[in-house]
């Protein structure tokens, strides 16, 4: 009886086993077949305002249309999109879809469970996909459907792509859009991997396009009279007789397939020779087949690698504080580089490091952190530099100049030795950190922004002649020990003294004490005895206009002729006759001093009228050849050349440094 008992229980246990066996199978094969949603974001609407998924929120699983519309999809490397059967993904017109993955973070277009539709642009849409994976669409047996079908006018990116495991056509290019497909797979797509039509323009580099794994189907399909398409660098692979690229419209297009791998290295096979918009061409190769136009030769005699559009970062950065005032040595400045940026990368993708000496090795490590903080311990000219990797493996440099330390204070004082000289003392100028007698003066007489000296002590008093009448800023550069520098400008007014002649007998010239105003008088142009019993005059040169007017003008040479007679020293205000005035101007003072444009056909010689309380031109003709206007009159007073230039007068022209 217990013997019975024991044999029934160990039946009644194997029985409990084999059912707990075959539950635990059959719940495996239940999960199989309806997959749980992994954790991650449910997409269940449209996106009408700039969006971004993140690789925290992947993978991101569309449960219905999805509308992008008028907005920006941007997707993070890494991020995985799941896709519910039947399902598009429409980016309409004004849209656009940004998916930068890296090499190592591809991003990820799949089904959930079952096919899904596919990507489709429309209208003025925009997109730029690197390293990204689409897979398993193409749902529904219909000439439209493809796992990218490109329409409407839009500028769209494949870089370093692939499209494959499509159940229909890989991709479609139609409308006018402007497709670039680079270093881009395509591969097992149940059709056609290309299709080309309507006004669509194609390029295609560096990229693979392979149907040898299905054993059937063209890669490459142009459809259009109005469609162009380029292939080049790539390899076009197919197996037996299908097409590697075929052209509907061999009369009216060439498809450009030059320098493309085949299968073969004896190139592309081509049965006709019939001639086409490419011209007459055949060739018995046993790589894949081509159809009419289509331009072939030269081909490339082995596989060609996959080669995506690289380039190297743009790489800039920020110094605060402003690196071009000096500050006390141990200052913390702070580097910025957020605002470099990469054509094929996000700035998050980005790495940098930082070369505080600029000796070529960076003294941080790389990190994709854009901002960082140093400080300088002596003071001077320090040089940073900022080298930016991409995922490419590409780099980009830049450097900043940052100035650091105490600068010097520029002080000097002039002293008119003569009308003419000056003496320039800048024994007065000091710096925190260099001793007086280490600093060093470099001197710009004129103002003009060139420097006249090689650097001297600041102890040394200079002086400088100056040729003729005008105002100048000399400008004092001093520098310290640190290569740090400060700036001080004066200005001076240079007047040559008056100076008088007597003209007799037949006449004489007058010559002011600066060389640059000439008066001649002669018997010739004069009448009367006002010569011959002599003529007494006096050149007084002046910077301040002494009369208003010449509103809108500027005065650069301004002088007094008066006149009196030699025997009683009577005033003469006009003569019978007249008298030349000779006026020499200096051209690179008016430029590079004064800072005026081209002049010379401007220049005008104004006398003040005392009895029409006006200043009113001189008849007078300019000698271009040698910088000089010649005028008559027959009065006397004050005279001013004056350039039509729409400038205040000289004493009122103030510079800034």
């Amino acid at each position: 009886m217990v013997s019975f008992v024991i044999r029934r229980s160990i039946a009644w246990l194997l029985i409990l086993s084999v059912f707990l066996t075959l539950l635990g199978t059959s719940g495996q094969a239940l999960s199989l077949e309806q997959p749980v949603a992994p954790a991650g974001t449910i997409v269940d609407s449209d996106i009408t305002t700039d969006t971004t998924w993140t690789l925290s929120g992947s993978p991101y699983h569309i449960v219905s249309d999805l509308n992008i519309r008028g907005a920006t999809l941007t997707i993070e490397p890494g991020v995985q999109v799941l896709i519910d059967q039947k399902l598009y993904i429409h980016v309409w017109d004004g849209g656009a879809l940004i998916a930068k993955g890296t090499p190592s973070q591809h991003i990820v277009f799949d089904r959930y469970s079952k096919r899904w539709k596919k990507i489709w642009f429309h209208g003025n849409s925009t997109s730029y996909l690197r390293y990204v994976e689409v897979r398993g669409a193409g749902a529904d047996s219909s000439d439209e459907n493809a796992s990218i079908h490109y329409q409407g006018t839009g500028t769209h990116v494949l870089n370093w792509c692939e499209i494959v495991d499509g159940d229909q056509f890989g991709i479609v290019a139609e409308g006018s859009v402007d497709l670039t497909i680079a270093g881009t797979l395509l591969e097992n797509n149940e059709k056609v991997d290309l299709v080309v039509a309507e006004s669509a323009h194609v390029e295609v580099t560096g990229s693979t396009l392979d149907k040898r794994a299905q054993g059937q189907g063209r890669t490459v399909w142009l459809r259009s009279a109005t469609a162009s398409l380029t292939i080049s660098d790539s390899n076009i692979l197919t197996v037996g007789g299908e097409y590697g690229v075929e052209n509907d419209v061999p009369a009216s297009v060439c498809v450009d397939a030059r320098n493309n791998w085949w299968g073969d290295a004896s190139g592309p096979h081509d049965g006709s020779a019939a001639s086409d918009k490419c011209g007459s061409d055949s060739n018995g190769g046993s790589g894949s087949w081509v159809t009419n136009g289509v331009r072939y030769r030269p081909w490339r005699t082995s596989q060609a690698s996959r080669t995506g559009i690289t380039s190297a970062p743009n790489v800039t950065f920020t110094v605060s504080p402003d690196p071009t005032i000096p500050q006390p040595p141990g200052t913390v400045y702070t580097f910025d580089a957020s605002n470099t940026t990469d054509a094929e990368d996000y700035p998050s993708s980005l790495r940098v490091c930082w070369d505080w000496d600029n000796n070529g090795a960076c003294d941080t490590s790389w990190t994709t952190t854009k901002t960082a903080t140093h400080s300088f311990s002596t003071g001077g000219w320090h040089t940073v530099r900022l080298v930016v990797l991409d995922t490419d493996g590409l780099t980009g440099e830049a450097t900043r100049d940052i100035i650091a330390g105490y600068p010097p204070t520029a002080t000097f004082v002039l002293t008119p030795t003569t009308w003419a000289e000056v003496a320039f003392d800048a024994s007065g100028s000091s710096d925190v950190e260099t001793p007086k007698p280490q600093l060093t003066a470099t001197w710009d007489w004129e103002g003009d922004g060139s420097w006249d000296t090689s650097a001297v002590s600041v102890t040394e008093v200079l002086t400088h002649t100056y040729s003729h009448l005008g105002r100048y800023w000399p400008t004092l550069q001093v520098e310290d020990a640190d290569g740090l520098t400060d700036i001080a400008t004066l200005a001076v007014d240079i007047i040559p003294p008056a100076i008088t002649q007597t003209i007799t007998n037949t006449g004489g010239t007058l010559v002011s004490v600066d060389g640059t105003c000439q008066v001649a008088v002669y018997t010739s142009t004069v009448g009367g005895s006002v010569i011959s019993n002599g003529l007494v005059i006096t050149h007084t040169p002046w910077l301040t206009v002494p009369f208003p007017g010449l509103p809108d003008d500027f005065t650069y040479y301004g002088f007094n002729l008066s006149a009196r007679t030699l025997s009683t020293g009577q005033p003469v205000d006009e003569i019978s006759g007249t008298y030349t005035i000779t006026v020499a101007y200096d051209y690179a003072y008016l430029t590079d001093v004064l800072g005026l444009f081209p002049f010379e056909h401007r220049l005008w010689l104004y006398r003040w009228n005392p009895d029409a309380s006006a200043w009113e031109p001189v008849s007078g003709t300019l000698d271009l050849d040698n910088d000089q206007l010649i005028a008559t009159t027959s009065a006397f007073g004050d005279f001013a050349l004056v350039m039509e230039v729409k400038r205040v007068y000289l004493p009122a022209v103030f510079r800034s440094y």
